[in-house]
Formats: structure tokens, C-alpha cells, sequence
């Protein structure tokens, strides 16, 4: 029997703690279902199983996960090839040097998603908690995002504030997948 953990019942096993791992190949597949979720829960379609967006991706994430050490790629649930419950992403990004932050290292959070059957556990709160840990790690102090209406309640209680500048958006050409079904024209999720 294993040992209980504080706070359960003598004699219960204890629930699984399903801590964050880093993302494998064998989770492509399943990193393109819950980029699915997010669009979905964004008011995009996403489209049909074999909509063009999805065989990008694959190679996206692939390049990502294999090749990139300035990003981390973080999800929660089975082994690499099985169901998971979320996932997110860190990566560095490059601006200008300035008197507090020297080297012009930020870290950018983006792609963090639940399963809408596993919402409300903490898994996005793990997810954040990890890539922001594996930043600060790598010396990178200054951390930004775009939050969805759902997913800002997990940013302000992980310590995001409202952004010291205001995001603002340019979009110079119309959408390629607009009218095909695989996307929406006006579509700036990222």
C-alpha cells in the first residue's frame, strides 16, 4: 500500500500529481488536438482533422521540441504518445538592450491549454509555474503573455500584472486560409 500523503485518510492512495514533463515528439499529435481545444474555446474553427493548419503544425512543433534550445515545450498527462490534459510553451525572445534588462532577453508564454474536461485541477497554473521556473533558470526575469478572459485568472494568481505598454496589432495581409474553411479571416491568435 503506498504511504499517504498529508491530508489524505489513513489507508487511501493518493491521488497522481501529474507534474508538468517536457514535451517529446510521440506528443505532436496530441500538442495539435489541444491547439485545436484553445482555437476552439478562442470562438475559432478549427477545422476538420485534416484542415492544412494541422500538417504545419506538426512541423512546427517538431522543429520546437528536436532543434530549439531557447524554447520549452511543457505538458501534462500520460506517457509521451498518450492523452494529455494541457500543455504550454516558453520561449526567449530578442529586444533591444536598456538599463534594466541588458542582454534584451524576454521570456513569452503562449500556447497554454486544458482539456476541457480536465479544467479547474491546476494543470494550467503547473504549466505556468514550470515554464516561468525554467526561465528564470535561464536568467530571463522579464516574462510576458496574452491572456484569453479564461486563462487571466491563472496568470494573476501565478503574479502576472496587466502590461506595462499596450499590446497593439498590424495584420498586412489577409488570412491564406480565409474562405477555406481551415481558418477565419481576422483570425490573430497565435
Amino acid at each position: 500500500m503506498t504511504p499517504p500523503t498529508l491530508g489524505s485518510p489513513p489507508g487511501s492512495t493518493p491521488a497522481p500529481t501529474h507534474a508538468p514533463r517536457p514535451a517529446t515528439p510521440a506528443d505532436i499529435p496530441e500538442l495539435i488536438r489541444l491547439r485545436a481545444v484553445a482555437l476552439a474555446s478562442l470562438g475559432v474553427d478549427p477545422g476538420p482533422a485534416d484542415s492544412p493548419w494541422r500538417e504545419t503544425a506538426d512541423g512546427w512543433f517538431r522543429e520546437r521540441i528536436t532543434a530549439r534550445t531557447d524554447l520549452r515545450c511543457l505538458v501534462v498527462g500520460g506517457a509521451p504518445g498518450e492523452p494529455l490534459l494541457a500543455t504550454g510553451m516558453a520561449w526567449v525572445t530578442y529586444h533591444l538592450p536598456s538599463p534594466r534588462w541588458t542582454d534584451g532577453r524576454r521570456g513569452y508564454l503562449d500556447g497554454i491549454v486544458t482539456d476541457e474536461t480536465a479544467r479547474g485541477r491546476g494543470h494550467g497554473r503547473r504549466i505556468v509555474d514550470g515554464l516561468v521556473s525554467w526561465l528564470n533558470d535561464s536568467g530571463i526575469h522579464y516574462i510576458q503573455l496574452h491572456a484569453s478572459a479564461d486563462g487571466e485568472p491563472v496568470y494573476t494568481a501565478a503574479g502576472f500584472t496587466q502590461a506595462r505598454y499596450p499590446a497593439m496589432d498590424l495584420i498586412t495581409g489577409t488570412d491564406p486560409d480565409a474562405g477555406t474553411g481551415s481558418g477565419t479571416a481576422g483570425d490573430t491568435t497565435s
